[in-house]
């Protein structure tokens, strides 16, 4: 990847786990959800994982982790270390290793104690550490970064000890977060940095070797974005959490290839379903390789698609915000936007597709008539270089990441389900219990013009002929608030588009409202990046 655009919200959600017993051969845990308090939370905090990389016989048990959701993404509780030392990690579909926070990195020593809500590994607390080099680094989309010492500890997750896995130490990074990266081998970050002779077994290959589970395949099950489960299981399918049939679609290539690096699938279209069932189809024979990748928030697609999704949801491009909103009341309307894969369909309905959009303070942002202020979670990908799919998307779908067959099943979620029928997956070219393959299922290979460039002309970016009948989500209300001011001291604009009127609901603001988007642009050579800050003032 070489450009990278980002800037979102973080939810005001915190989730504490407690364990429970099921079957033999699972690990499960029950989540209670709970409101951060106001003010603790940054506007606009987002983050897209997406690693800078180079372009290149068991039992039949399951593990199962509940995730977080927290600060818009996911996070698994784990240990590391003997005694164990609990730690928070953000999961990472985008990358392939895990790293933990040292007490060495600085900034984790500010007075602030901004690491302790995530956690702090002592490497010499643990008697099963044992240090392998310091040859570590590691570099995000999202410009964060991580460097450090390579080691073997014991990992603990939903109740399933992984002896001597690799991990990271990081003794300086720029982040609070440590990162549980559960991709392919060949994404590492040392295979990046020293070539593939250096690659590791992760945790999906050690949890094979070690007989926790049958295959290197996990399913992934985040729920709604109100919902207090949401889960990751190794080896295993929980039929209950989805509908209809699990399609089976091969990961793509990039070119020079043989086996897959990234969990890329390809996008046959996109369209909308309406209140009353009539769907419509608004761009297809798209043919674009999107990356699920559940360490990023929201969506990015080419140009066309992403337009034609704005303009079905009568979204209005706000250059002070620099997304695209709508009303929050339109939320309410059972519709959704369509994602065609091969055969599968993947629904997401608009209160999972608009995100509500609050101030620091927790304040929520309302347009000039009173009604609140929803982000349109779609963007362009024109600065990534790749189109992703992440967790706006990923909420709707049930996805199974296959790792030994290459291949990525989705089905439709079933929200807020409370009962299990998990069931192992096994081993060879039909392990994922149910799954039938796509109608179409060609893999696409993955060039660098196919990565940057347009699906073709389909829609172009200026071009809204292919929605023949938006759908009906038209703002209305009356009512006044405070004005809040949004001023830009640079602009980098992509889009002329008139403004809606924002304003900030009444109510008083410790800081004023005071907050900071920040919006990164940032250039990967090789394995190095740099980045140019541009400011916004709330």
């Amino acid at each position: 990847m070489r450009v990278q655009l980002f800037a979102a919200i973080t939810a005001i959600l915190l989730v504490s786990s407690t364990a429970a017993t099921t079957d033999p051969g699972t690990v499960k845990f029950d989540i209670v959800r709970e409101k951060r308090l106001p003010g603790t939370i940054n506007l606009f905090k987002h983050r897209h994982r997406h690693r800078l990389a180079k372009r290149a016989t068991g039992v039949s048990n399951t593990v199962q982790q509940i995730l977080d959701n927290y600060d818009y993404l996911y996070y698994a509780n784990v240990s590391v270390g003997t005694p164990g030392q609990n730690l928070r990690l953000q999961i990472d579909t985008g990358s392939s290793d895990i790293w933990v926070q040292s007490g060495e990195n600085i900034f984790c020593q500010e007075s602030s104690n901004p690491c302790n809500e995530t956690g702090i590994f002592e490497p010499q607390n643990s008697s099963t550490y044992s240090k392998i080099s310091d040859n570590f680094y590691i570099a995000y989309g999202d410009g964060s970064y991580a460097r450090g010492d390579y080691a073997y500890d014991t990992f603990d997750i939903g109740g399933a000890a992984v002896k001597n896995l690799t991990i990271a130490v990081a003794t300086d990074a720029n982040t609070t977060e440590g990162i549980m990266g559960i991709g392919y081998p060949t994404n590492e970050a040392v295979v990046s940095g020293y070539g593939s002779s250096y690659q590791y077994k992760n945790l999906p290959d050690l949890l094979v070797e070690q007989r926790f589970i049958q295959s290197r395949a996990y399913s992934l099950w985040l729920n709604d974005l109100e919902a207090s489960t949401g889960s990751i299981l190794f080896g295993g399918v929980d039929r209950a959490k989805y509908s209809g049939n699990l399609v089976e679609l091969p990961i793509d290539l990039y070119t020079g290839e043989s086996q897959p690096s990234e969990f890329f699938v390809t996008l046959d279209g996109v369209g909308y379903t309406n209140a009353d069932g009539s769907r419509n189809e608004m761009v297809s024979n798209m043919g674009e390789p999107v990356l699920l990748d559940c360490g990023t928030s929201f969506n990015y697609l080419p140009d066309g698609a992403f337009r034609a999704i704005a303009n079905a949801l009568s979204a209005s491009y706000n250059a002070r915000l620099g997304y695209y909103v709508q009303s929050c009341t339109v939320t309410s309307v059972n519709a959704s936007i369509d994602f065609y894969f091969g055969g599968v369909t993947i629904k997401v309905p608009l209160r999972e597709i608009l995100y509500p959009a609050v101030t620091s303070s927790g304040r929520q942002l309302t347009f000039s008539n009173g009604q609140p202020v929803c982000l349109l979670t779609v963007a362009s990908n024109s600065d990534l270089g790749v189109s992703i799919l992440g967790d706006t998307f990923l909420r709707s779908a049930y996805v199974v990441y296959d790792l030994d067959n290459n291949v990525i099943s989705l089905a439709q979620t079933v929200f807020n389900e409370t009962k299990s029928d998990i069931v192992a997956i096994g081993t060879g070219a039909t392990a994922i219990p149910g799954a039938i393959p796509a109608s179409s299922n060609a893999r696409l290979t993955l060039s660098t013009s196919a990565l940057t460039s347009a699906f073709g002309t389909e829609v172009s970016a200026t071009d809204s002929s292919a929605i023949s009948s938006p759908l009906s989500v038209t703002a209305s209300g009356s009512g006044s608030a405070t004005t809040e001011t949004f001023s830009r001291t640079s602009s980098s604009s992509l889009i002329s588009s008139s403004s809606a009127s924002i304003s900030g609901a009444a109510g008083s603001d410790g800081n004023n409202g005071s907050a900071r988007v920040l919006l990164g642009v940032c250039v990967a050579i090789t394995v190095a990046f740099v980045c140019g800050w541009v400011t916004f003032g709330l």
